[in-house]
């Protein structure tokens, strides 16, 4: 309380200060220590200094935390209520699920089917709520509910404990049920929960199936057998499908596969569909073989086939062998929308262009101009074409973001405080409630704002494809050209890497721990600050935006130097790593043009990022008038 007081020059039971003559920055000390006392749940000391803080933008986060302290002693239609009165907060959305907590702690059933007349979505509420049905008298609802819940190759949330054991006790375990979900847990790999099905059955026949499934997972060579000893089922059939693909990449053995498949199709009794998809499963894995054997067993497997996946990954291997008369039949196999998508469209062109068929490939070419797309400006490279994209700027609207002034008030101070987790919800919360119309308006006004990542958020909301000065906000310039200068890298490569990465965002974190705007793992972080001599005190770092680009920027850097200054090999290593990188050239060999180098890549994601990095240079080349080539000579004239 020291701290208030000094500023007040009163005690705290005689505050009569105004709230008029508080400055803003006396709130937010108020507010801080408002929630401590929360904190202490000293409330009456709260209560008076909650009378200084109305018009506070935060002030609705103190009320919320008021309100979920005596939450359990709570009614449903009050807490119901309540929801629906603060629908604009992001915590509205919160309340619900602690108040279901309140109710299984109280075992108020009566209460808790009040409050949550339908399932909710998660696993464990869901357990909750048949329980409820089920102490509410609905005992064939809430059993229905247990059988379904049951039926998990996974583990199954404990609160489920209660009323699976009214549901075994009313005799509705089934052998069937059991058998079922030692199908779903052969297919999720779950060794633990077969071994502890397999004992669970009561009939001999049922017994003697789940000993025999597994068995088979112990031992995957015993497929022929397993298919043809046992009863031809959906279950055994599922069974057998399942150890084929684990037969194939687990055990990493697709020709025993091969030579299984058919004698266990015939005894299982696989329809077309599923036997081609087994099989599709199996070629896939051949995609890299060297036995021609088994490369031709591979594609007279894909031309049999329609998945679009599997063929456009051979498509994307007639690529890496510059085979074009494979690409043209591959692609011409691909379903209508593949077909005719601008990146096929780009490679039949190349396709007709290298078998002769010079006039109809490049008329292909020309049709796929002015696009913004990555194959428009490979298309415009080939051609020898200006590049040329469709843009928008922001215009009127129609729309009002008035109503939202309340909301972007405590964005707004959320940020200033530092609390950009909580902004970032808000902002969140704030795009699901808008309109089309109003996401672009939101937009302008964090653009207005230089709110550089939620402004990305609300173009990706908001589908703003074409608001390409939207789109790529100029963020953190001084410290980019800084470090770029420094590292004889180009800053606008840098941008466009952060943009890629982060979408700008100084606290973004991935699920494996990349942190920051250029998305370092800590360890690389730490190396990299060893070799080149960086002070770097730990992965808390990584939050800040200079060291973060300094230490981003001093690795891209390093990754140019060791790839001869070539973007495409250091973009892919920096996403993917440097021995994929090695596997990859080793598999083009040196004979292919940068182009059908990012297409072989198999990664998704690393051809979508190289593709992405260098279509965002070309971006933020034109917000800034900066001029420079899509590709450079190096990347554009070496082979891959």
């Amino acid at each position: 309380m020291s701290v208030l007081i000094k500023w007040l020059g009163v005690g705290i039971g005689v505050v009569s200060l105004s709230v008029s003559a508080m400055t803003l920055e006396q709130q937010r000390e108020t507010y801080d220590q408002a929630q401590t006392l929360i904190t202490n749940r000293d409330i009456p000391q709260y209560q008076v200094l909650r009378k200084q803080l109305d018009d506070y933008p935060l002030t609705p986060y103190l009320d919320y935390r008021i309100y979920m302290l005596d939450l359990d002693k709570r009614t449903p239609t009050e807490v119901e209520q309540y929801i629906k009165t603060h629908h604009q907060y992001p915590f509205s959305q919160s309340i619900r699920g602690a108040y279901l907590d309140a109710l299984v702690k109280a075992k108020d059933w009566q209460g808790f089917y009040h409050f949550q007349p339908q399932k909710p979505r998660m696993q464990s509420y869901q357990c909750s709520y048949y329980f409820a049905q089920y102490q509410m008298g609905k005992t064939v609802d809430a059993f229905k509910g247990a059988s379904k819940l049951w039926l998990s190759g996974s583990s199954i949330a404990k609160e489920c404990n209660e009323l699976f054991k009214a549901w075994d006790e009313a005799g509705l375990r089934k052998d069937t049920l059991i058998l079922q979900r030692m199908g779903l847990a052969f297919s999720s790999r779950n060794r633990s929960l077969l071994n502890y099905l397999q004992d669970l059955p009561e009939s001999e026949q049922a017994k003697a199936n789940a000993q025999a499934i597994y068995q088979l997972y112990q031992d995957n060579t015993q497929i022929a057998s397993f298919a043809t000893s046992q009863a031809r089922s959906a279950l055994n059939k599922k069974v057998a499908m399942a150890t084929l693909k684990r037969i194939t990449y687990q055990d990493a053995n697709p020709q025993l596969a091969i030579s299984v498949l058919d004698e266990v199709a015939k005894a299982q009794q696989f329809t077309d569909k599923e036997y081609q998809d087994s099989a599709d499963y199996i070629a896939y894995s051949l995609i890299n073989t060297d036995d021609t054997k088994l490369a031709k067993w591979r594609d007279d497997t894909l031309l049999k086939s329609h998945n679009p996946k599997w063929l456009e990954r051979r498509a994307r291997l007639a690529i890496q062998h510059q085979d074009w008369q494979g690409l043209d039949t591959w692609i011409e196999r691909l379903p209508s929308k593949e077909k005719n998508s601008k990146r096929w469209q780009y490679w039949k062109a190349r396709a007709q262009i290298a078998l002769g068929q010079v006039s109809e490939g490049k008329s292909r070419m020309r049709a796929l101009l002015g696009h913004r797309s990555f194959y428009s400006i490979a298309a415009a490279d080939y051609l020898e074409q200006p590049i040329q994209y469709n843009t928008l700027m922001p215009t009127q609207q129609d729309a009002s973001i008035e109503g939202f002034s309340t909301s972007l008030a405590r964005i707004k101070e959320l940020i200033a405080v530092d609390k950009i987790t909580a902004a970032k919800r808000e902002w969140r919360w704030l795009l699901a409630r808008s309109s089309s119309e109003q996401k672009k308006l939101l937009a302008q006004y964090a653009a207005k704002h230089h709110w550089n990542h939620l402004l990305v958020m609300a173009t990706i909301e908001g589908k703003m494809w074409d608001h390409i000065s939207l789109r790529f906000p100029i963020a953190h310039q001084w410290w980019f050209n800084f470090y770029a200068k420094k590292h004889d890298v180009d800053p606008i490569t840098l941008m466009a890497l952060a943009r890629q990465e982060s979408g700008l965002d100084i606290d973004a974190q991935s699920p494996v721990g990349a942190r920051g705007l250029m998305q370092i793992m800590p360890k690389t972080a730490a190396s990299t600050a060893k070799s080149y001599n960086i002070e770097y005190s730990g992965a808390d770092d990584l939050f800040d935006v200079s060291k973060n680009i300094e230490i981003g920027s001093q690795y891209l850097a390093g990754l140019l130097d060791d790839y001869n200054g070539n973007r495409v090999l250091a973009f892919g290593a920096y996403n993917a790593g440097p021995n994929r990188v090695q596997l990859w050239r080793e598999r083009t060999g040196g004979k292919v043009d940068v182009y059908s180098y990012i297409e072989s890549i198999p990664f998704k994601e690393t051809r979508g990022y190289i593709k992405n990095i260098l279509m965002f240079e070309v971006y933020y080349r034109d917000i800034l008038n900066k001029k420079g080539p899509f590709l450079s000579d190096l990347e554009s004239e070496m082979k891959y």
